[in-house]
């Protein structure tokens, strides 16, 4: 995806995020579990881009003329688009490519043929974003305009069949967890420390950094694949680098990945994560051209593409210079090992 511009916190969403202040740390950790549950199970999409190696005909054969990864990020800017010109919030749009790919990974006749027309494919993606924009905006897009802003192409009729068609083949279950959710709520942890600088935000910079790389994550499908407490979690790791260490600093960071690993029993420095933040930082070099800074031990990164086997990431053995009461500064070395708890505790209705 091409230039998708940062859009900065308004005062609505301030208020937005200072409201999931007040949530406790506890429930915060139980929604979480509840969210990581719904992602793996009734909300959970499959490679419908990628050659059927079960089936009898040849691979290259039932590719033809088939959707692929270039249609479907054409079809995610056209979302952004519409919803920045009407001024729909940006989830808008990963809520209606979750619908898309759910679709898409269901057996429906519908979506079969969605897969092998890229007519029929057009019209599921813009009647997904139509069904994200009734479901979650105050204000609703009629489906005579959604017709006319296809100039012709699709009829009234054609939006509300295939309307009815994906919400069959979900089953009605239009309310799971996407990236934001998931960043919202682990911003929960985040320490005290954290506000001591009253003339810069801390959690609105997170929640800017953090939302923009969600909303370029949507149009990459490796990334559409992967669990969104992942993509979460690395776009806050890569969000607080971007934030300097006098106004977060690295004993506050610490605190908040510790506070993580301890409420909820995820580790963020898992294989995962780091494949989730590997390609973030492309993508937001990519579209915002500009680099997050990548130097301080507490977070790394490793290029994941060159590992071969999974392994589990731990926060190095790290100096990190403290001041004592005589104003100097004293060495002190951290080390961390993260293990994933059981989070079966809350569970979905």
């Amino acid at each position: 995806m091409a230039g998708l511009k940062m859009i900065t916190s308004s005062e609505e969403d301030s208020k937005t995020t200072a409201s999931y202040s007040s949530i406790s740390k506890t429930d915060a950790a139980e929604r979480i579990a509840v969210m990581q549950d719904q992602e793996t199970t009734s909300y959970k999409s499959h490679d419908y881009i990628a050659c059927d190696t079960s089936s009898s005909s040849s691979c290259s054969e039932p590719h033809r003329g088939r959707v692929d990864r270039e249609c479907r990020e054409k079809m995610c800017q056209w979302c952004y688009q519409v919803t920045d010109f009407c001024k729909f919030r940006r989830e808008a749009v990963a809520i209606s490519m979750s619908y898309l790919d759910r679709f898409l990974s269901s057996s429906s006749p519908r979506a079969q043929k969605a897969l092998y027309s890229k007519k029929e494919y057009q019209l599921a993606s813009m009647t997904c974003l139509y069904l994200a924009v009734k479901l979650f905006e105050p204000m609703v897009i009629d489906a005579s305009l959604l017709a006319a802003i296809s100039q012709g192409c699709y009829a009234e009729k054609d939006i509300v069949d295939m309307e009815e068609d994906i919400l069959h083949a979900l089953k009605w279950r239009m309310n799971g967890p996407i990236v934001h959710d998931f960043i919202s709520h682990i911003m929960v942890f985040l320490p005290k420390s954290a506000y001591s600088h009253a003339q810069h935000d801390v959690t609105t910079i997170l929640s800017d950094f953090s939302r923009y790389q969600a909303e370029i994550s949507v149009c990459d499908y490796d990334l559409s694949l992967m669990n969104n407490g992942d993509i979460a979690r690395a776009a806050l790791l890569s969000s607080i680098e971007g934030i300097d260490e006098k106004v977060f600093p690295a004993r506050s960071r610490l605190e908040f990945f510790l506070c993580i690993s301890d409420e909820t029993g995820l580790n963020p420095f898992s294989y995962e994560v780091n494949v989730a933040r590997s390609r973030l930082l492309k993508l937001f070099r990519k579209n915002s051209g500009y680099e997050l800074p990548q130097v301080a031990n507490l977070t790394p990164v490793v290029d994941c593409s060159k590992t071969k086997k999974k392994k589990e990431f731990t926060i190095p053995t790290m100096k990190m210079k403290r001041m004592n009461s005589t104003g100097s500064t004293s060495p002190v070395s951290v080390t961390h090992q993260f293990e994933r708890r059981d989070s079966s505790t809350a569970k979905c209705a």
